[in-house]
């Protein structure tokens, strides 16, 4: 097909470009049709195509476009590890271009971003962005969208938000690419995009339900595993890895998922080619936290083995450290929650869905078909498979008849707009008053009539009606002032909408601020009460008595009136968890004493921290903005706590480059408890507590010149201490 030129400074058709630096020849199918469609001439698209189909490439020759004409290019994404992933294949790509990954502080318009070329985000922080007015979002020639099927999600009022104010803005074109939906028509009409469809894949997908080692395949094919192993899964596996490929299994829970892969270590260790690689891994693995908790330890012994475990409950390092070996060959079999699915490309020759049940809170329901299908996707590796199997597992033969029935022959939901909830519109209401200097009420109409809500349900009277009593509770509680014919964010409702956080939180922080109580039991409580710090942990039967019995010495100290006649927060059990929880974080407690007693891994003890510690802050900035020292000071100190996980005695210490809550209480306890405690210290007794490396590094940060006689006696002081940690972090 012809396709347009656009010259690049060094004379090179875009298109061409980008197949060059993909190792391609021509355009698929796919990518043929997004051209047709007008993606190089600017025109708003939206792809819906499967897994592996090569959207990616469309996204980066759509930003070549944006780049060509001198503006900028913005990628945004649900997931950080998603929008990871594309930075760092862009960047390994287009070194000629320069890129900038944002997925982190949400109070920030991240002003230096605006030297970069390519911006890859979140929505959230896209969001953000926006709300602080950050001038490299209006300068944008493009937006790609990942994943816009998601608006049908939690997060999908954000994402409807941000494009309804790029379209109404119009001076950006719009890639949105989406998995296989059957309304992508209304996506593509409520953007004013073309339409590209196709169920073209690079590789093969056959799928089917697995059942007593007998595979069932949708276009009739029947096959019988290989494998003498009498365990159904372990078949499974024996049978994939002895044809030299991998296998990707998807389990309903975190539990289901290590247990399965502490089953599969015997299987897949047979197959194992380097030893040497795996156990590096396993030592990285346990390195990832400075003190390695029992999860860690198990997924150490899981990679000895060439197997691992995936899920929200280990931290950022190891996911990572995980999904490369996995991409590398190393691990050979996986096993994973649902959420990796439309997290991060880790494409395997057999995907085996282990259960189609999910855990909703109140129980076990089955999980959609498009569901099914995003980890379906997974199967066949290009270059490497001429097809991908994708398998249910089925416990008997009814139930593999009806999972054949409604998943495999079954089509995917469709997507639909979650803005009209309450939540939602008070969180990007705020948002949308406080970036306007004033909102005229016509102007509120046309917003919404532009939103996909408008679009797919027409009638706007009743989103309408729920947005005045939303203006009305805003202004109530002193976020906007409402003048009839039009509206205006106050200077605390502009600061509610940048720190990001749901007006009603802000409330709940504002009653504090008002009506203090000093104390981090009390603090911690009222974080709790926040939406952002949900979902709460749950509670188990066996948990209930004992909390009980907390609440009751804590009684003096929880906000909370038990003799009240409305006391009936159902609940306070997870709240009060969650607050002991945090309670026993800053009180330096283990990762793996907080596994141990709460059952909560190290991956979402890091979710709740980074919560509390963002609300932490949020109060601390309302109370800064009223004027309320005292509360100020003393949210600021609880901040740095709940961030570093200590007692107030050790925040000087861990302020430091390379000082953990761990080596901070070391240092604390061997006499050095300031910096200048530090400064006056005999080198050498440094390094009796931390190791010569380590104590070199903190004495020169600190101010201090280590002469080569320190050096040596630092050397010979270390080795008369074998406990220190220099020993594991060399």
């Amino acid at each position: 097909m012809d396709v347009a030129v656009v010259v690049l400074g060094d004379e090179r058709d875009i298109v061409s470009l980008v197949l060059e630096r993909h190792g391609f020849d021509s355009l698929n199918p796919v990518q043929e049709a997004a051209v047709s469609a007008g993606l190089l001439e600017g025109k708003n698209v939206v792809v819906a195509s499967p897994t592996a189909s090569g959207k990616t490439l469309i996204a980066e020759t759509a930003m070549l476009m944006a780049l060509a004409t001198g503006r900028k290019a913005i990628y945004t994404a649900p997931l950080r590890a998603l929008a990871s992933e594309h930075y760092r294949e862009f960047a390994e790509l287009y070194p000629e271009y320069k890129a900038a990954l944002l997925t982190g502080d949400l109070d920030s318009a991240d002003s230096w971003a605006a030297r970069y070329d390519v911006i890859f985000t979140t929505y959230e922080k896209l969001d953000s962005a926006i709300r602080h007015g950050a001038p490299w979002v209006s300068s944008a020639a493009v937006l790609v969208v990942d994943e816009v099927h998601e608006i049908d999600s939690d997060r999908g009022p954000t994402l409807e938000m941000v494009l309804t104010r790029f379209l109404l803005r119009g001076s950006a074109q719009i890639v949105a690419l989406s998995a296989t939906i059957p309304n992508a028509h209304e996506l593509a009409g409520w953007m004013g995009a073309e339409l590209v469809t196709s169920e073209w894949r690079p590789v093969t997908l056959k799928e089917g339900v697995y059942f007593d080692k007998q595979i069932l395949f949708s276009d009739g094919e029947e096959r019988r595993v290989s494998s003498s192993l009498s365990d159904d899964v372990l078949a499974l596996v024996d049978d994939t890895l002895s044809k030299g490929k991998q296998i990707l299994i998807f389990a309903p829970t975190r539990k289901s998922a290590e247990s399965l892969a502490r089953r599969l270590r015997s299987v897949v260790s047979k197959y194992v080619s380097s030893r040497r690689k795996l156990e590096s891994l396993a030592r990285h693995v346990l390195e990832a936290l400075e003190q390695p908790t029992a999860q860690c330890k198990e997924l150490a012994e899981d990679v000895r083995h060439g197997v691992a475990f995936h899920h929200a409950g280990l931290v950022s390092k190891q996911r990572t450290l995980v999904e490369d070996a996995f991409r590398r060959g190393d691990i050979l079999a996986l096993t994973a929650t649902p959420t990796l699915a439309a997290g991060v490309n880790l494409p395997a020759f057999r995907v085996l869905v282990y259960s189609v049940a999910r855990y909703t809170g109140s129980g076990y329901e089955p999980i959609p078909v498009r569901d099914y299908k995003q980890m379906a996707g997974r199967a066949g590796r290009p270059k490497y498979d001429d097809h991908g199997e994708a398998l249910l597992y089925a416990r008997d033969a009814s139930k593999a008849l009806e999972f054949m029935d409604h998943y495999i022959m079954g089509t995917p939901e469709n997507v639909y707009s979650r803005l009209g909830a309450e939540p939602a519109l008070r969180f990007h209401m705020l948002s949308l008053v406080a970036t306007a200097p004033s909102l005229s009420r016509e102007r509120v109409r046309e917003f919404f009539s532009r939103t996909l809500y408008g679009y797919q349900y027409g009638d706007l009277d009743a989103l309408l009606a729920r947005v005045d009593a939303v203006l009305l509770w805003l202004a109530g509680e002193g976020f906007v002032e409402d003048r009839g014919d039009s509206v205006s964010a106050t200077k605390l409702g502009r600061r509610v909408a940048q720190l990001y956080i749901d007006p009603a939180s802000a409330v709940t922080l504002l009653e504090f601020i008002r009506h203090p109580r000093f104390g981090s039991i009390p603090f911690l409580y009222m974080l709790t009460l926040t939406t952002e710090m949900r979902p709460l942990p749950s509670v188990s039967s066996r948990e209930e008595e004992r909390l009980w019995n907390v609440a009751a010495e804590l009684r003096d100290e929880l906000p909370v009136d038990f003799d009240s006649w409305d006391f009936d927060d159902f609940r306070f059990l997870n709240r009060l968890k969650l607050t002991l929880i945090l309670e026993d974080w800053i009180n330096e407690r283990t990762e793996d004493e907080i596994l141990s007693e709460y059952d909560v891994s190290p991956g979402i003890l890091r979710v709740y921290v980074s919560n509390a510690e963002w609300m932490a802050y949020s109060m601390a900035e309302l109370a800064k903005l009223l004027d309320v020292g005292r509360v100020w000071r003393f949210a600021s100190r609880m901040q740095e706590r709940i961030h570093y996980g200590v007692r107030e005695d050790l925040l000087e210490l861990v302020r430091l480059k390379g000082i953990g809550r761990v080596r901070a209480r070391k240092l604390y306890n061997a006499g050095f408890r300031s910096v200048k405690d530090l400064q006056r210290a005999d080198p050498a007794a440094v390094a009796e507590v931390l190791g010569p490396k380590l104590a070199r590094a903190l004495l020169e940060q600190v101010g201090v010149k280590i002469s080569q006689e320190d050096r040596e006696r630092m050397r010979r002081a270390s080795l008369r201490d074998q406990t220190t940690l220099d020993m594991f972090v060399g």
